[in-house]
């Protein structure tokens, strides 16, 4: 392994380089303060040079290399962060005063019921001097007129209104959808009413190649949508092809994810490899004597980065593209072999984090490199383990190996953002990747008016949902609701390491280090499960129109009412941290443990038939009318909770009562949730 990494030289390179980025995403570290520090360090070395040796001093110009790309590191993350520009339009914002900007529209709207949701590119703001130039992304909701033109790609909008901030999870281990939209540049959200916006008349503002490529992934869309495929066909073609997965419903979605095949609707390396495969099937039958060998490299080159154009650029798309013209020129000039072929990808992810350094926080970016150094690294060695003699065998061998690979490199990764794990994604992915092939190749038919070939698509996405479908249960098909930290993560990526490591140099103390490792992880583990397990507490969550509210003991966990969709971003990670706890639904307003006892009023008039002296936490909900009286009989109240269901009067008139009464007032639409410990 050691020899390996020798012929790598990339990844030397990457660490410091990546390095460099977590740096300068994460810390307020500047390129300015480790200059400072470094030149601090390089001064002191110079004035002891003579006593350095030829080896030590060697060492020392590794490290400096080291020091220069983990500069370049921070520094591209500085270049690249919007805030930190004098063009930022937030520097011309005021607090609480509507804003006048004028923004394009900077890739395909989104229609809701009453909004098109629109990515927005903003090029001026209004000051008092007049309109100046800006920079910046937003996510505008425009509400949707009759009497108003639709907005498309492109449009160039005046509009005047309010930035909203982007809230932070206001629930325990929630999506943090602020830090997400962060590495995204977007920093606010504005909502426009009908009257406050026009369409103006003006040159294009976009990048005419960007513009182009969103209208052609516009046309493929409209010639998929007024074809005869069904709606779940229509959605997973539309994935397919340009990676527009927004009208897949949310069933379908789950089914992929519990199978492991969920990275089959996301537009990846995986698509672009089927699609170089086609191409480069189609230009062999052409030329068969395979003269024109370069001709062929610039002539799928140029298609391949179309089909990245019409994606969006997505990150695991221009990891695959990359590798393949890296890969190709290598064929073409030099030798291409395991360590190359590492090499380059490992080039391939310089070359995405130097043109955005964000995205190293992009799921699918990781997700794309571990699964790509797993099918590279781990499948010769696992597909090695039986060479079965016939041609059909030798495919499925190889399909099996293959998915294999992949989740051993990622398994970190996927527990610890998705807290399940597929128990079949060997088997599903077989089946699925073939027809999802055949599905992307019957859909370009669509694209050139073979519209008969709808017909084959709807019966083939039926066939596909329902196979999928039937490994979406959790007592076989899958295991859910892990609890999975960071820390867990970084625990089974060791040991992941360690046991390669073993196993290539055949090192006993490596795999006994393994073994030790694998103790000291579930020690550790077992101490976090019981503290977990032993815990109860009280939880109120932060759900705007809602009211939602847990109580955990050691044995289980009930909660009042369980929507699905509140219940799978909003509660369900939280509920997940209890460490495999029972869930039950039982709707309860009185709980009653140690010298704490809690009432729950969220009914019209209604109060529970139970003493109320001894209450020291009330927790209103859906507007509870409390009056002044009432706290005649609550002689015990310390604290009132007001939930999100709670409108803006009903939480002024509780403001107004408390500070009568002198009672703690907690309100989650400001504080988040409320976890009490009992």
């Amino acid at each position: 392994m050691k020899n390996a990494f020798n012929n790598i030289p990339f990844f030397r390179i990457l660490i410091p380089f990546i390095l460099g980025i977590l740096l300068g995403i994460y810390s307020s570290l500047s390129a300015f303060s480790i200059v400072y520090f470094a030149a601090i360090f390089v001064l002191v070395i110079l004035i002891n040079l003579k006593k350095i040796k030829p080896v030590l001093l060697k060492r020392f110009n590794l490290i400096l290399l080291d020091f220069f790309f983990l500069l370049l590191g921070v520094n591209l993350v500085s270049e690249a962060n919007l805030i930190s520009h004098k063009s930022y339009y937030g520097n011309y914002l005021k607090s609480d005063s509507a804003v006048t900007f004028i923004a394009t529209v900077s890739d395909l709207p989104i229609k809701r019921e009453r909004f098109m949701k629109c990515f927005l590119k903003v090029n001026e703001v209004k000051t008092n001097s007049g309109f100046k130039k800006a920079r910046g992304n937003l996510i505008g909701y425009f509400k949707i007129s009759l009497g108003k033109n639709q907005l498309k790609v492109g449009s160039s909008i005046l509009f005047k209104a309010n930035l909203s901030s982007i809230d932070p999870p206001k629930n325990p281990f929630e999506f943090d959808y602020k830090t997400y939209l962060f590495h995204k540049q977007i920093y606010h959200t504005v909502f426009v009413d009908s009257l406050s916006y026009k369409v103006l008349d003006i040159p294009l503002q976009l990048n005419k190649v960007w513009y182009r490529g969103l209208l052609l992934k516009n046309y493929i869309l409209q010639k998929l949508k007024n074809s005869n495929l069904s709606t779940s066909a229509y959605g997973i073609c539309a994935a397919l092809l340009t990676g527009y997965d927004d009208e897949i419903d949310r069933s379908v979605i789950e089914s992929f994810s519990h199978s492991g095949t969920l990275h089959v609707l996301s537009v990846s390396g995986l698509h672009t490899g089927l699609i170089y495969l086609v191409l480069s099937f189609l230009y062999d039958l052409v030329d068969r004597k395979r003269k024109h060998v370069i001709l062929k490299f610039v002539i799928i080159t140029f298609l391949l980065w179309g089909f990245a154009l019409i994606t969006g650029f997505s990150a695991p798309v221009l990891r695959a593209v990359i590798m393949f013209n890296l890969l190709g020129f290598g064929k073409i000039f030099f030798r291409s072999n395991y360590q190359n072929q590492l090499n380059i990808l490992l080039v391939s992810a310089f070359i995405l984090l130097s043109y955005n350094p964000f995205y190293i926080t992009d799921v699918g970016f990781l997700l794309s490199y571990f699964a790509m150094f797993g099918l590279l690294y781990y499948q010769p060695k696992l597909s090695s383990i039986w060479q079965p003699k016939k041609s059909i065998s030798t495919w499925l061998w190889q399909g099996v190996t293959a998915s294999f690979a992949a989740t051993i490199s990622t398994l970190p990764l996927t527990l610890f953002y998705f807290k399940q794990f597929p128990l079949w994604f060997f088997i599903c992915n077989i089946i699925v990747v073939p027809a999802s092939f055949i599905i992307l190749l019957l859909s370009l038919l669509i694209i050139l008016n073979v519209g008969y070939v709808a017909i084959v698509i709807n019966t083939l996405v039926k066939f596909l949902v329902k196979f999928i479908s039937f490994f979406n249960s959790s007592k076989f098909g899958f295991i859910d609701n892990v609890d999975f930290n960071f820390y867990d993560a970084f625990f089974l990526a060791v040991l992941i390491i360690f046991i390669t490591i073993a196993i290539q140099c055949k090192s006993y103390k490596l795999m006994v280090s393994s073994l030790a490792l694998l103790i000291w992880w579930q020690i550790i583990s077992l101490f976090v499960s019981c503290n977990l397990k032993t815990q109860s507490l009280f939880a109120v969550y932060q759900i705007n129109k809602n009211n939602n509210y847990v109580i955990k003991n050691k044995v289980q966990s009930t909660i009042n009412e369980l929507d699905s969709s509140v219940f799978l971003f909003h509660i369900k990670p939280h509920i997940i941290s209890f460490n495999n706890t029972v869930l039950s639904v039982k709707n309860y307003n009185y709980i009653r443990k140690d010298n704490k006892q809690i009432l729950i009023l969220n009914k019209k008039n209604y109060w529970p038939d139970i003493s109320l002296r001894d209450i020291n936490f009330l927790l209103i909900s859906n507007n509870f009318n409390l009056k002044e009286a009432d706290f005649v009989l609550l002689k015990s109240l310390k604290t009132i909770i007001l939930d999100g269901s709670n409108n803006s009067f009903s939480i002024r008139k509780t403001e107004e009562l408390c500070r009568k009464f002198d009672i703690e007032l907690i309100k989650t639409k400001q504080t988040g949730a409320y976890i009490l410990n009992l």
